[in-house]
């Protein structure tokens, strides 16, 4: 690579990381994404009377949608990656008194982690977990309640219920 082409390479890179997007006197268009958002619950949900399929986790408060991923949705669920790359995936849940969490996380259905959180003596438990994934455009990211029969999720005004997500690097 000729010296004067890596030194434009490297200065759209830092321009890029600095102001987002730079059009480049070489022609090159440099971007840096930004994708991180974290959604969080306030109300119970789970423990359904012989519903055994998994119950998708919905949120009612949107703390950070950096990239619009969340935008004009009153109860966002599912993450639909719109730039590819590296993501960091988190979650938290609480048990209820009387019924641990078991929160599944699913990548285009398929899972990938999990979180258990039980139940102590009739108090609640608490749980997290963390994966790392590599999204390609379109994939779909979400947490449900396995066997939401057995298993619920706890939360109230205090926001126990969390999934935050951050594109970590861009393809």
């Amino acid at each position: 690579m000729a010296p004067w082409t890596l030194r434009t390479v490297l200065v759209c890179a830092v321009l890029a990381a600095a102001v987002g997007t730079v059009r480049c006197s070489t022609g090159c268009s440099c971007t840096q994404e930004k994708v991180a958002f974290t959604l969080t619950r306030s109300t119970d949900e789970g423990r359904i009377t012989g519903y055994n399929d998994d119950l998708i986790v919905t949120y009612d408060h949107v703390i950070t949608d950096v990239g619009g991923s969340f935008s004009g949705l009153k109860n966002p669920s599912v993450f639909t990656c719109k730039v590819p790359g590296v993501y960091m995936f988190s979650f938290t849940a609480l048990a209820q008194k009387h019924h641990s969490a078991y929160i599944k996380l699913l990548k285009n259905g398929q899972f990938q982690t999990a979180l258990w959180a039980g139940r102590v003596q009739g108090n609640h438990g608490s749980g997290s977990s963390t994966a790392v994934l590599h999204l390609r455009r379109g994939d779909r990211v979400w947490l449900a309640i396995g066997s939401p029969g057995y298993y619920a999720l706890h939360s109230n005004e205090n926001r126990f219920a969390t999934f935050t997500g951050v594109l970590l690097y861009p393809d």
